[in-house]
């Protein structure tokens, strides 16, 4: 039996799945870890920071920062916090500061947690509203095709479900709090650049300026007469999150570290970043930001170093591992991002998904591959008995992966579900990196108790006026069910009669194609209200009282009902759990 075992840790290390070969974690009492995580509390203390006279950072109200800007006659508002309770009371504190008007907000770059609580700062008020181009473009992305992922990806990392002795802080923040009851909305730009622009506000004189780096859209505002720099996410107290594990577009570490390189050679005396305390003193800033883009054209260039020479992504991760000098930084522990994270996604960034490994060009799907860990550990049972000992000599890394086989191989096999959760557990209570230690603790907590973790905040109808009919309708036709349409050959023709646009949705085997336009041949054409279309699409209005307002031109209310029936979003899903599959047209 030994024997068995042995070969199982062989083919697994042969494998690369470093599960046998993975390093026992060592034991160790969860509060040493969790004081790790606390340490951070103090840089998020809920607190107004005068950074210099007319200058104030409100620390603490939300996972970001919200910046004031005191001018002659009007105040600038530099980021806006993630929801609008959150704003409110960040404007009560800065009314204290001062009254006057406020003349213009400005976005650091298009995250939630910076635009979201926008509307709060422009009632009764009429500021222009600064950010870069791509800013709007970048919102209404993220808004559509991938908001279910994300926004569970988004609950575990943040830890949204977690009881509050599980949560010691985000990272970069205290907490990001949303919930059923959050209410959100969002103040479009009203002037937009694309390098940089100079611009005079109330008397006060700034430069916005380009600098992608944890988004394309990042820009920075300096402040030349006090020699001030607002930094965005750029910069922030922990290792930057190069990639984020909630899922995100490729963040490129090149453009990152150039982008930090501005900082040092504006030579800034005040760095006031979006996320925890101000910092101050020239040589001091100059320093820490040496080190922290340090870090990241390191991971970057020892990356690349690692790719050209063939390395599997596997093996980058052990390859890519900091100097200590840039270890010991307070400015770069991983309590945020990490270093792994970022080496994975420096590869599949630049080389896309193949490992260059052959065995993975086309590799066994995951339940034959479950399979044959199986039957070479001589059956479930004996694996079963194997992940066992695994638990009690704390390998919990090899738990969760071996505890995934036995649930592909056996979905029934109820024992394992415990082992699972307890990995999940222990992995989250050992674990220093906010996100990471979230995701495990939220992932138990889904299996515990058979649920899959959302955010819950639906936009507002405010909110989902300010999005276009086009982005809408892109998103709705990604929920088209292929064998529900793969014998359809039908033009749904949509008239919006609010906003005066016209768009067919073109259904042919499995295909939603949106043209825009009213296509003469449509089988069935509907003029609507774009507001009643969207409020129902996200349900907040119900269908069955709202598809009988729309008045049909052609086809009829039962003809659209049995077209939108082809469109169903999957149901989503736990990683321990097998998905549905279905055969084109069986």
């Amino acid at each position: 039996m030994k024997s068995i075992f042995r070969s199982l840790c062989i083919f697994i290390f042969l494998l690369q799945f470093h599960v046998c070969h993975s390093a026992k974690q060592k034991e160790g009492t969860n509060d040493t870890h969790k004081l790790h995580l606390e340490e951070f509390n103090v840089e998020f203390e809920k607190k107004i920071y005068e950074v210099a006279p007319g200058v104030y950072s409100a620390v603490g109200y939300g996972i970001a920062n919200s910046i004031l800007l005191v001018g002659k006659d009007g105040l600038i508002v530099i980021d806006t916090l993630d929801e609008i309770e959150a704003s409110k009371q960040v404007l009560e504190e800065f009314r204290k500061i001062s009254k006057l008007p406020i003349k213009a907000i400005i976005y650091t770059h298009s995250h939630p947690d910076h635009i979201f609580g926008s509307v709060t700062f422009v009632s009764g008020e009429s500021p222009e509203v600064y950010a870069h181009e791509s800013l709007l473009p970048a919102v209404q992305k993220l808004a559509s095709e991938t908001t279910p992922i994300i926004g569970t990806r988004s609950a575990r990392m943040f830890g949204n479900y977690l009881e509050k002795s599980d949560l010691v802080n985000v990272g970069i923040g205290p907490y990001q709090g949303y919930n059923a009851d959050t209410k959100l909305d969002f103040v479009p730009p009203t002037k937009t650049f694309r390098d940089s622009l100079e611009i005079e506000v109330s008397g006060i004189r700034l430069k916005l300026i380009h600098a992608p780096g944890e988004t394309d859209d990042q820009i920075y505002i300096y402040h030349p007469e006090k020699n001030i720099l607002f930094v965005g996410d750029n910069f922030y107290k922990a290792f930057p999150n190069l990639y984020t594990i909630r899922g995100t577009w490729f963040r490129s570490l090149k453009n990152w570290y150039q982008s930090l390189d501005i900082i040092r050679n504006l030579k800034p005396e005040h760095l006031v970043p979006s996320h925890g305390k101000p910092v101050s003193g020239k040589t001091y800033i100059y320093d820490i930001v040496t080190d922290y883009r340090d870090a990241v054209q390191f991971v970057h260039d020892q990356s690349l170093r690692g790719i050209n020479a063939g390395y599997h992504p596997d093996d980058l991760v052990e390859f890519v591992k900091l100097p200590d000098h840039l270890k010991k930084s307070p400015y770069l522990q991983e309590v945020y991002g990490k270093v792994s994270w970022s080496v994975r996604s420096a590869f599949t960034g630049n080389l896309g998904w193949f490992s260059g490994d052959s065995a993975e060009l086309q590799p066994l799907d995951r339940k034959a591959y479950a399979d044959l860990i199986v039957d070479l550990a001589g059956g479930k049972e004996n694996l079963l008995k194997y992940t066992k000992s695994k638990l009690q000599s704390k390998e919990y890394q090899a738990v969760l992966s071996l505890s995934g086989y036995l649930l592909r191989n056996d979905p029934k096999l109820t024992d394992v579900v415990p082992l699972r959760i307890e990995a999940l557990e222990n992995l989250g209570q050992l674990e220093s990196n906010a996100n990471a230690k979230h995701y495990y603790l939220t992932e138990a907590l889904e299996l515990r108790n058979k649920f899959v973790a959302k955010i819950k905040v639906r936009p507002s109808p405010a909110l989902l006026r300010r999005y276009p009919v086009k982005v809408i309708l892109s998103s709705f036709v990604t929920n088209l069910d292929p064998n529900a349409s793969i014998d359809s050959d039908e033009k749904v023709g949509f008239v919006f009669s609010d906003t005066k646009e016209s768009y067919t949705i073109y259904v042919r085997k499995g295909i939603a194609e949106v043209i825009p336009g009213l296509l003469e041949d449509s089988k069935i054409v509907v003029e609507l209200d774009s507001q009643d279309w969207k409020e129902m699409l996200v349900k907040i209005k119900n269908p069955i009282t709202t598809l009988p307002k729309f008045t049909y031109k052609k086809g009829g209310l039962l003809a659209f009902t049995q077209f939108l029936k082809k469109f169903s979003p999957k149901e989503q899903i736990l990683s321990s759990q097998i998905p549905v599959y279905q055969s084109i047209g069986k």
